[in-house]
């Protein structure tokens, strides 16, 4: 599971340099018929007690996190709509990370690019900063 976190974050990362918000404020254009964890809109995330604020990038990104146990962040499968939103791993704490652009959850589904390369990596940052395992290894080839 942790080479799935860091191959999704870097995979992640460089989609998130074309990626785009939705229209219509949600994360994703499938279908599901299971209720969501994540809210499909916008204003249901920032409304919600469940998700904090926890970093807004120099360009107005908003990082809404979650925190998960894992019994329940193991249930998420890949073909749900809340799994582009699953960070973390048996090492790493779960946590959905919901990011919001102008009223809009910013998803990978979305045409228009919602993103530049700046943000990818501001973004990236925020994330490598909430995973105890990466800060410690990037500490340790820093010290090499």
């Amino acid at each position: 599971m942790k080479t799935h976190a860091i191959v999704a974050s870097l995979v992640a990362m460089l989609c998130f340099v074309g990626v785009g918000c939705s229209k219509e404020g949600g994360s994703s254009s499938k279908s599901s018929k299971s209720k969501r964890l994540v809210p499909a809109t916008a204003a249901e995330v920032i409304a919600s007690s469940d998700y904090k604020l926890e970093h807004t990038t120099k360009s107005g990104i908003q990082c809404y996190v979650r925190p998960l146990t894992p019994e329940i962040a193991k249930t998420i499968s890949e073909d749900s709509p809340d799994y582009e939103f699953l960070n973390g791993d048996e090492v790493s704490p779960y946590y959905f990370l919901v990011l919001i652009r102008n009223g809009k959850i910013i998803d990978v589904d979305a045409a228009e690019s919602a993103m530049t390369p700046a943000d990818g990596m501001e973004v990236m940052g925020f994330v490598i900063g909430r995973d105890p395992a990466m800060k410690k290894m990037l500490k340790d080839m820093g010290k090499k």
